[in-house]
């Protein structure tokens, strides 16, 4: 029985280091919806024929392994380059890592009926199909990002290494391109009418870096920003209580930072909501508190990951270092600096994102979660 365009495509997305989402032993079925949504059939088998990994194929390169004719495969790559559902560069074309292909629609601001589709497939192949947990880290509790402190907390004396400051981030951006692009997960929850933080603050952006940046902007999903309005935009989200995040690696001139609430975002959630407790990498820091302290409770409201509590009878607040992630996002706005983060190292970091990810392949290669590389 000759194999449907869209498992040939999912196949060919399983190559991808997080795998993809999986029921049962199978493709979920709500994922093959996805894809359907995003494709039409003869989309899908041209591009099952490009590479999984971050490697460009021309359109010959790809007709002679499809057996179709040149002219052909470059009408339906451009098509598919036009709606975002591949990249291309300069007559070149690769598959979307996960992160692309699963928010396709959510980068959007624009609310239409394949949005409401892909956002209610979404729920159940990442959520109600445990797909979270693999999209989060690794089979064996790699977590893909980690929390970045917030460095004006820290407390005197500490020492802190080029990448717990995001000021470093942007000052080594490549090409210095920097953009807000609208944040997929609120994004998501938004359209679907159920975002529970919206009377705290807007949808709000994700800060890209580097050539993510400019492939954004290209896009028309990102606004190119200055050194100094990407400074000034991490010190509002902070302000939020939103916690900041990147990937577990030391070096990122290539990436993305995000601010995440506790109700929308795909990665928080592993811990607020779900049950993986390797969503992502504390920092190696963990909120102390000092004598001053107001016992206003300000920080309990704050943070979202339950850490912080003022048992009764107490004469300051207590830290559950257990569940401190490190973020920082309890000290912005105590009104006495009572909260300071102080260095505790419980997290390793990896040198570079390609390390990180070569890690986290391996490990879903060794546990069935992802297809070989070919």
């Amino acid at each position: 029985m000759q194999k449907s365009p869209f498992r040939k495509l999912a196949e060919r997305f399983d190559m991808n280091l997080t795998g993809m989402p999986k029921k049962d032993g199978d493709f979920s079925p709500s994922f093959l919806q996805y894809l359907e949504i995003l494709f039409t059939p003869e989309e899908a088998e041209v591009a099952s024929f490009l590479s999984a990994e971050p490697k460009r194929l021309t359109a010959e390169e790809v007709a002679e392994k499809a057996g179709r004719p040149v002219g052909d495969v470059e009408q339906v790559l451009g098509r598919l380059v036009e709606k975002n559902a591949i990249l291309g560069f300069g007559g070149q074309y690769m598959l979307p890592m996960t992160p692309l292909l699963l928010n396709i629609h959510q980068f959007r601001t624009a609310v239409d009926q394949d949005a409401l589709k892909a956002s209610q497939l979404y729920q159940d192949f990442y959520i109600k199909d445990g797909f979270y947990r693999f999209y989060e880290s690794s089979a064996q509790g790699t977590p893909v990002r980690r929390a970045v402190p917030v460095e004006q907390s820290i407390s005197d004396g500490q020492h802190i290494l080029s990448h717990e400051e995001v000021k470093l981030f942007l000052d080594e951006a490549n090409m210095g391109a920097m953009a807000l692009v609208p944040c997929p997960c609120r994004n998501r929850t938004e359209k679907m009418g159920r975002r529970e933080c919206k009377d705290k603050h807007g949808v709000e952006s994700c800060l890209f870096l580097g050539m993510p940046a400019v492939l954004m902007v290209g896009r028309g999903e990102g606004k190119q920003i200055s050194r100094e309005e990407a400074e000034s935009y991490v010190k509002e989200m902070r302000e939020l209580g939103l916690v900041m995040m990147t990937d577990n690696a030391a070096v990122m001139k290539d990436g993305v930072v995000c601010f995440c609430c506790g109700c929308c975002c795909s990665i928080t959630r592993g811990l607020t909501r779900w049950s993986n407790s390797r969503a992502f990498a504390r920092s190696n820091f963990v909120a102390r508190v000092g004598d001053d302290c107001a016992l206003c409770g300000t920080c309990v409201d704050r943070c979202m990951f339950k850490a912080i509590s003022v048992p009764d009878g107490a004469g300051k607040l207590q830290i559950d270092e257990s569940r401190c992630m490190g973020c920082g996002a309890c000290t912005v706005t105590c009104p006495t600096e009572a909260l300071r983060l102080e260095r505790l190292e419980r997290e390793p970091i990896y040198a570079t994102q390609s390390e990180l990810r070569s890690k986290i392949a391996v490990e879903n290669e060794a546990a069935g979660q992802k297809r070989r590389l070919q």
